[in-house]
């Protein structure tokens, strides 16, 4: 499960007078930054109890714009320890606000006072997981190969769109009100990539059939001589002389 993390620098005096009245803390927290086999991010430690629970922040500032998961619990001693990881700050945490997908807390670190809104998205099916997964398999990528794996969907999608684009358009030129673009629309979304090619690639066949392509390199014409010039005009001459 993915939460989506904005962290906004505050002053509590700037606070609404019911939140100011709730910031009591509820426990400790600590931030460590750390990096693993995914790469550098923040973990957030609340205490809770006699054990420690929170997110795993990909971003290295607390600010907008990140993303994180929940963390499963930790010992307690986190809170006195680091380990490998680097202590970004620490201090008291108050919860503002507490529901099953939005949590928002209060900070109060020993470099500055932080309002943390988190707010629960959902995650993708395990079926598409797998299907992602097993598409990079099939290219010879790994997850952590693979880069940016958004940009290689978006760069899919962009394609599909265009030959779809293509396909409809060439249609409605060849079989005007006969085409059915919404079937056709329909017909091509349950297709692969690769399918809808395939299917483009007749209505390519079909136009070219009817309006056949130009070559794409013609022998240039030099200028003709004045001897040439008068012998064409010569030609032309005597060609109306038969006509009458």
């Amino acid at each position: 499960m993915f939460w989506r993390v904005t962290g906004l620098p505050v002053n509590e005096e700037e606070l609404p007078g019911d939140e100011r009245s709730r910031a009591r803390p509820d426990g400790r927290f600590v931030v460590h930054r750390h990096v693993d086999q995914h790469g550098p991010h923040l973990d957030l430690r609340l205490e809770c109890g006699e054990h420690l629970v929170g997110w795993r922040i990909d971003g290295l500032r607390l600010e907008d714009d990140l993303w994180a998961t929940e963390k499963g619990p930790h010992p307690i001693r986190w809170l006195e320890q680091d380990g490998d990881a680097v202590r970004e700050d620490a201090g008291l945490y108050t919860w503002l606000e507490r529901s099953s997908d939005r949590r928002v807390l209060l900070l109060k670190g020993g470099h500055k006072t932080r309002l943390l809104r988190l707010e629960q998205e959902p995650g993708l099916p395990p079926r598409v997981v797998r299907s992602i997964c097993a598409a990079l398999k099939e290219s010879g990528l790994s997850v952590e190969q693979a880069g940016d794996v958004g940009r290689l969907v978006r760069d899919g999608l962009t394609a599909r769109q265009r030959a779809v684009e293509r396909l409809c358009g060439l249609g409605r030129e060849l079989d005007e009100s006969a085409f059915d673009e919404t079937v056709w629309r329909k017909a091509l979304s349950a297709l692969t990539l690769e399918e809808v090619h395939t299917q483009l690639r007749t209505f390519e066949i079909r136009f070219d059939e009817k309006y056949p392509p130009e070559p794409v390199s013609r022998p240039e014409r030099l200028p003709a001589s004045d001897g040439e010039a008068r012998e064409t005009t010569a030609l032309a001459i005597l060609g109306e002389g038969f006509d009458s």
